[in-house]
Parts: C-alpha cells; sequence; structure tokens
C-alpha cells in the first residue's frame, strides 16, 4: 500500500531532486515536437527544401518519438533508468549537432528519426522514474507544470541563439539544451524491476480502456488544436492577437497542473477524469464553432487548463495500475499516434465540412473515451481484479 497523501509542500521539500528531474526530462522530451516550427522553417530557409520535405521530416522525428516509447514501453521496466535518460540525451544532441552541420536531406531525415527516438527513450524512462513514486499523480502534475514552463524558455531563447549562430542554429540551440539536461536527469530514481512472473502491460486488467480512452482523447483534441492558428485566421484575428492567445494557453496550462498537484488524492478519480474530459470535449466545442475572439480564447484556454489536468491524472492512473511506468510510457506513445491521427482526420473534415464538425468529431472522442474505456478502467482502480506490478512482478 502506497502511503497517505501529505501535504504539497512537504512533497515538494521530500521529492525535490526527482521533481527537478522529472520537470526536465519531459520538458526535453517534448523539445523536439514543440520545436517544430523553427526547425521547419530552418531546413526551408537554409537548406532549400520544399515544404513537402519538411513536413516529412516532421513526421519521422514525431512518428519515431512515438513509436520508440511503444516500442520500448514493454521492456523499459528492465533497462537502467538513468543511463538509459542520459544516454539517450546525449545521442539526440549529437544528431542536432549534426543536423547543424549537414546539409544532404537523407542524412537529415535520418538524424530526425534518431533524435526523435532518443526523446521518446527520455520521456520513457521519466515515466518509469515518476511511477515509482508514492504520489505519481502530483510528481506528474508538478513535472508536466514544470516542464511547460521550461518549454516557453526553450521557445523564447531558440530565436536569440539562431540569431547569433545563423539558420542552423536552433539545432545548436537543442543540442546544448540536451546536453545541459545530463546534469539533471542523473537525479531521476531506479523504476520498478520485474524479473519472474511478469505479466505483460497490454494483459493487466483495466490499461486496454486506459489506452483506448487515451487515443479516444488524443484524436479528438489534436483534430482541433492542431488547427487552431488557422480558425484564428478564419475568424479575421490577426496573427499577432492569434500568437498571444496561443502563447498564453501555454501559461494558463499551468493552472491545470497546479489544480491536479492540489487535489492528488482529495477527490475521487472518477471525478477528475471526468472533468478533464468534459472539459477538453467542451475547448473543442468551443474553438470549432469560435466565431470571435472571446470564443477562441476560451477555447484554447480551456483546452490547455484540461488537457495539462488529464494529462497528469491519465499518467498517474497508469501508474496505478502498473508502477514500472511500462503502461504509462505506451500510454505516451499513443497519445502522440493519437494527436497525428488526429490532425489528419481534422484535416479531410475541416476540408469537406468545416471546423465545426471537426468539434464535433473532438466532443466525441472525448465522450466516446469516457463512456467506452473509462468504466473498465474504474473497475480495475477500484480493486476488483486489477493487478498491479509490484517488485516481484505477482
Amino acid at each position: 500500500m502506497k502511503p497517505p497523501t501529505r501535504g504539497l509542500l512537504q512533497f515538494l521539500a521530500r521529492e525535490s531532486s526527482l521533481i527537478v528531474a522529472v520537470c526536465v526530462g519531459s520538458g526535453l522530451a517534448h523539445s523536439g515536437t514543440s520545436t517544430m516550427p523553427f526547425q521547419v522553417g530552418a531546413l526551408i530557409d537554409g537548406a532549400g527544401i520544399s515544404s513537402g520535405q519538411a513536413g516529412l521530416f516532421g513526421l519521422i522525428e514525431v512518428g519515431a518519438l512515438a513509436l520508440g516509447m511503444l516500442l520500448i514501453g514493454q521492456w523499459i521496466d528492465r533497462l537502467p533508468i538513468r543511463t538509459l535518460a542520459v544516454a539517450s540525451a546525449l545521442l539526440a544532441a549529437s544528431a542536432n549537432v549534426a543536423l547543424f552541420l549537414v546539409r544532404a536531406f537523407p542524412v537529415q531525415l535520418l538524424c530526425a528519426a534518431v533524435a526523435g527516438s532518443c526523446f521518446g527513450f527520455v520521456f520513457a524512462a521519466t515515466i518509469a522514474s515518476a511511477a515509482a513514486s508514492d504520489e505519481p499523480d502530483r510528481l506528474y502534475a508538478i513535472g508536466n507544470g514544470g516542464a511547460l514552463l521550461l518549454l516557453m524558455g526553450i521557445l523564447t531563447t531558440l530565436p536569440m541563439v539562431a540569431a547569433r549562430l545563423g539558420t542552423f542554429g536552433i539545432f545548436a540551440g537543442i543540442a546544448g539544451l540536451a546536453v545541459i539536461s545530463c546534469l539533471f536527469l542523473r537525479w531521476l530514481r531506479p523504476g520498478v524491476r520485474t524479473e519472474r512472473q511478469r505479466v505483460a502491460a497490454w494483459r493487466i486488467r483495466g490499461v486496454p480502456g486506459l489506452l483506448f480512452s487515451w487515443a479516444s482523447f488524443s484524436t479528438g483534441t489534436g483534430a482541433l488544436y492542431a488547427f487552431s492558428e488557422r480558425i484564428g485566421k478564419g475568424i479575421h484575428l490577426s496573427s499577432e492577437t492569434i500568437g498571444v492567445v496561443l502563447s498564453g494557453g501555454l501559461l494558463v496550462g499551468v493552472v491545470g497542473t497546479l489544480a491536479a498537484a492540489y487535489i492528488a488524492g482529495r477527490i475521487n478519480r472518477r471525478r477528475a477524469l471526468g472533468f478533464g474530459m468534459l472539459g477538453s470535449g467542451l475547448s473543442c466545442l468551443l474553438l470549432g464553432y469560435a466565431s470571435n475572439l472571446l470564443l477562441f480564447t476560451l477555447g484554447v484556454f480551456l483546452y490547455w487548463i484540461c488537457y495539462m489536468f488529464l494529462y497528469s491524472y491519465l499518467l498517474g492512473s497508469a501508474a496505478q495500475l502498473d508502477a514500472t511506468g511500462r503502461v504509462g510510457t505506451i500510454g505516451g506513445g499513443m497519445e502522440r499516434l493519437g494527436y497525428g491521427a488526429g490532425a489528419f482526420i481534422g484535416g479531410l473534415l475541416a476540408e469537406h465540412a468545416g471546423y465545426s464538425v471537426t468539434g464535433i468529431l473532438g466532443f466525441s472522442g472525448c465522450v466516446l473515451g469516457y463512456l467506452v474505456g473509462f468504466p473498465s478502467l474504474f473497475r480495475a482502480l477500484d480493486g476488483r481484479g486489477a493487478p498491479v506490478a509490484t517488485e516481484q512482478g505477482h
């Protein structure tokens, strides 16, 4: 049994080094996807490649991250967490140094695959280390909030690095970030290890429902948020206004993580997950039917608050089912795949039916995840047949 939830301040003092490591690991893992607009711009402007080729670069890097997490997820409990995180960060740094120096497009695609998979491995190690905590919901919430603030700093700093080092300076900046991160990734703790009577992650009761809900949620919300900039332009907002709203959404997202950290253990998990799903679905409707700045802003802000809140609880639920971090790693990989699939489906719907129909799709994805996937998850978390992995693998 895990000890009862302690006060937030006590938790911060007790787990300070691990919290910093989780913030840095999560921030580094997401830096590859979050800085993709800068990477694509650098490749088009500096290497003279086409938009289609730049899109292929992005697809390979994001796809490699997702597939890397899915592949390593089943074995993460048998790997040395800190070694995996540091080695992956250094390899990702090497790939970005190569991108800074090399202009051959095939080599750039190879570097994208290496960097993406390594960022996925860093995230897998971070998830596995946090899953072993006695309060995973709270640790994931604080870690996600710290990562969000770190990403805001990265997005602010990288353009200045590129201004000094040239168009491809963005890749040098990412490489430097990865190297510096190693100083903090060493603070990750070993995860729970299973050596015998090992139950496959997919066979743990409650996991299929959790993964279905996770994929349904990420596909639905991805269908809308991927086109948020286009939605803003469609209602005649200026680029500057759209930028302010989207940047503000990132900052407001910290509210979701703080809320998750504060209420961890205080309210029923059903209510927390239900609030996150309902709010995410409502944000899709607000964005899909946005006709003015107010609705657009409400949709973006509500999306980030609920996304960060729900993401913490999804990772925490995965840790409750399996403390090794395997389920959380697989879920994180499916979340990235679902987001990509949602962007593709949302694009088709927006082109032929408009953003309002895409908004309905996003809302439906959230509702479907709650109604179809969560019941089996809740039964498992209630203890009716859900095996939770132990150090002996029972």
